[in-house]
């Protein structure tokens, strides 16, 4: 019984908090300096993959998120953190990598390597 009154507790928690988080960012070069050409970024955050296990001998979930970036598509490791900060990373080796932070306000944040690129702008859901 008391297994059951903790997971319908978790279950009313989850259903009060968003299920996705889907935002549409425009970036541009911070090295830019005038006619700057703006990169589009979209990528979706379900949250419930964020919820604790309810047995913990579950084995780890991997939390991912969609992501597109101009007409490139990939999955990629989702970001979820305090204060409403999420985000992706991708690391594809010696191809190189993407992490992409987008603050509460929306003010975001994309690295590109071995490019050593980095965008910043504004992301809305």
């Amino acid at each position: 019984m008391k297994r059951l009154v903790s997971m319908l507790w978790a279950s009313l928690c989850f259903m009060a908090a968003p299920a996705a988080a889907d935002l549409l960012c425009l970036l541009t070069d911070v090295n830019c300096l005038s006619d700057c050409a703006e990169t589009s970024v979209h990528f979706s955050i379900n949250t419930s993959q964020f919820v604790d296990a309810q047995d913990p001998n579950d084995p780890p979930r991997r939390q991912v998120s969609d992501v597109a970036i101009g007409d490139r598509r990939f999955t990629a490791q989702a970001i979820m953190m305090d204060g409403g900060i999420v985000g992706f990373h991708e690391d594809a080796g010696e191809l190189g990598s993407a992490l992409m932070i987008v603050q509460a306000s929306g003010a975001a944040r994309l690295t590109l390597q071995p490019q050593n690129i980095t965008l910043r702008g504004m992301c809305t859901e």
